[in-house]
């Protein structure tokens, strides 16, 4: 900058001795060098900013107010704290009871215009719904569930419905399901028409309809993929209550005078959870996690913060508090069961995996899945070999006569055909080889477990086969602990696959081990033998397994339940029909955290059924043991369950 500055005096001393001269070239130098001198110094950067912005806008006021009476006008205007957008106005407006043409929304400022055109009826209240609509224009934060009412009557209709909607399989909250009332009531209309009110559940799964007038609804919960208020996907989740449901008046809850001295609104003094937490602002509140659920106690001086609820059967005593924002007690607290329905439109595909493998797939699982061939029918019945997974909804055939150039299938699940296949019995050859050149892979085989430093001693070895097993030779199958102590062992299958091959007796535990396993020890159904296998491990001992015992009062006798042990990501890890009260073990576990339910089958299916709407069926009930259990080594958890 330094520089620039001598440059530019110096430029002003080279010109002419003209005074006026002189001045107006002194005063462009000038303008030069603080101009130069600008472009240099300035750096142009990005601001900061502060934190990002999470508040949605607020209602400051609109015309007319939010609950007017006697509304006689066609628009409707309300006003924000600052610039909105709207997203999708056209799905996520709802306006209960239903209009013959959707009003007009538009953006004003920082205000929106809704626009009737039409005339509405007399003595009704309007709700007009928008759903996540509504938005900032910085960060798209949305007013959830924003509602306006207003009424062309003398009243506003004050009735309502709360409840929660649940996951019919694991009973885990449900959050952005909308759940509808209709005020018709026929089976097909949440296929053909939308609801008349309208709500969201929230990240508890709660939800609560308010101004609705009274009668008789059909309710409905529904996780809608395309928002458009129908059940018309197939993907589409659904919950249903059997019966009609009649709102009641739910009264709002009130700031006692001597915590709201200042008459805004809110509570001024320090208030207290079950005499743990302290909560002293509502800002603080609303970041809390402990939503109190159905099932907890209420004690003397416990508050209700925003988004608890008071269930029925609930005592508020008179110490109690409830801040706005926490529902008084309804006399009905409805809970619904969201599952979807099972596909039943079947569809089969094949292919050829590879010589003597036809792998067949199914889009809805079948009960009792058969093939036959109908071309050349086999004169034998064993002519192929199934294997199923466990979905049933994949069927292996295995067939090891590969003298016929094709097959013709015809897929049947119990009598029922479902699909005629055709198959080539060997894949295509990319060029005509030599068969002297061909080399033909040996048989894989592998062992049952997945770590040999710690083998359960508590379960059969297990010789795997890629194949169907044909032959086995025990003699080149030898099993020896502490490395050279051969033990007597002997072998047999449990499937009809023939692709596993059991080791008796069970191993001793804390004992290392080796097994070797000989070419030609085991062949396939295609004549292919394996090389040598040689193996060591170490198996396990008691004290690495912890078991949980359960002592069980069922709901009710009336048919079979299943019992079933869950890891953290819900997999099913063991299982049991139980049919009567009892004690009930899971024996050899590994330490971890677990938990545990019991479906009542009713149709005694073996597993969880889901529901069917049109049928008036429901999933299959679910309990869920009310906590997580964990396992530690060589430790012994008994736990009470009284089902509810």
């Amino acid at each position: 900058m330094q520089l620039l500055q001598l440059n530019a005096a110096r430029e002003t001393t080279m010109t002419n001795s003209h005074p006026l001269k002189n001045r107006s070239l002194v005063a462009a130098a000038g303008l030069v060098a603080a101009l130069a001198l600008f472009y240099a110094c300035a750096n142009v950067v990005s601001p900061t900013g502060g934190p990002r912005d999470e508040d949605p806008p607020e209602v400051v006021r609109s015309t007319p107010p939010d609950r007017a009476t006697n509304f006689t006008g066609d628009e409707i205007r309300i006003f924000f704290n600052e610039f909105v957008q709207l997203q999708n106005i056209r799905q996520q407006l709802l306006v209960s009871p239903p209009l013959q043409q959707t009003p007009e929304v538009r953006i004003r400022g920082q205000s929106i215009i809704v626009e009737i055109e039409e005339e509405l009826r007399p003595e009704t209240t309007y709700n007009l719904f928008f759903g996540d609509a509504i938005r900032d224009i910085t960060e798209g934060n949305a007013i959830p569930n924003f509602q306006f009412v207003f009424s062309t009557g003398s009243y506003v209709d004050s009735l309502s419905v709360m409840g929660q909607v649940k996951n019919a399989y694991n009973l885990e909250p449900e959050e952005g399901v909308y759940v509808m009332m209709y005020d018709e009531v026929y089976d097909s209309i949440p296929y053909l028409e939308r609801p008349v009110y309208l709500a969201k559940t929230d990240e508890n799964g709660h939800f609560r309809i308010n101004n609705m007038a009274g009668g008789e609804y059909l309710m409905f919960g529904l996780r809608d993929n395309n928002a458009n208020f129908l059940y018309d996907l197939p993907d589409e989740q659904i919950a249903f209550i059997d019966s009609l449901v009649t709102p009641e008046y739910i009264e709002e809850p009130s700031i006692p005078e001597d915590e709201d001295e200042n008459g805004d609104g809110d509570p001024d003094t320090t208030l207290e959870i079950t005499g743990e937490e302290v909560i002293t602002t509502p800002a603080e509140a609303e970041t809390r996690t402990d939503i109190r659920q159905q099932g907890d106690t209420l004690f003397p001086g416990d508050t209700l913060l925003p988004g608890d609820t008071l269930f029925p059967g609930d005592t508020l005593l008179p110490a109690d508090t409830l801040m706005p924002g926490a529902l008084h007690p309804a006399e009905t607290f409805y809970t619904m069961y969201l599952f979807q329905e099972k596909d039943t439109a079947q569809r089969v595909s094949s292919s050829l995996e590879r010589q003597g493998l036809i792998r067949v797939v199914f889009r809805v699982p079948y009960d009792s899945v058969w093939v036959r061939e109908i071309r050349r029918p086999f004169e034998e019945d064993d002519w192929y070999i199934p294997e199923f997974n466990n979905r049933r909804d994949t069927l292996k055939i295995w067939f090891a006569d590969t003298s016929r150039d094709s097959l013709f299938l015809e897929v049947l699940d119990q009598n029922r055909v479902l699909d005629t296949i055709r198959h080539s019995t060997a894949p295509r050859r990319i060029r005509e080889r030599d068969p002297s050149e061909i080399e033909y892979d040996p048989l894989r085989i592998s062992m049952n477990y997945r770590r040999a430093s710690a083998v359960p001693y508590h379960s059969n070895l297990g010789i795997r086969s890629d194949h169907p097993i044909a032959e086995i030779d025990p003699g080149k199958i030898t099993l020896f602990e502490h490395d050279s102590i051969p033990v007597e062992i002997s072998f047999d299958f449990r499937d009809n696959v023939r692709r596993t091959l059991y080791i008796e007796p069970l191993p001793e535990p804390e004992t290392p081990h080796q097994i070797e396993i000989l070419p030609g020890a085991i062949t396939d159904i295609f004549g292919k033998t394996n090389d040598t296998l040689r193996t060591r491990f170490t198996t396990t001992t008691t004290e690495n397994y912890g078991r949980l015992i359960l002592n069980i009062d069922l709901p009710h006798h009336e048919n079979q339940f299943i019992l079933e042990l869950l890891d953290r990501n819900e997999n099913v890890l063991r299982s049991m029909v139980i049919r009567e009260d009892g004690t009930y073990r899971f024996d050899y576990l590994d330490p971890a955290t677990y938990s545990v339910r019991l479906i009542d089958d009713k149709d005694e299916t073996g597993q969880w059924d889901t529901g069917h709407y049109l049928m008036r069926e429901q999933p299959d009930p679910v309990y869920m043991f009310h906590e997580s259990v964990q396992i530690r080594e060589n430790w012994d958890v008994e736990l009470p369950w009284m089902v509810q």
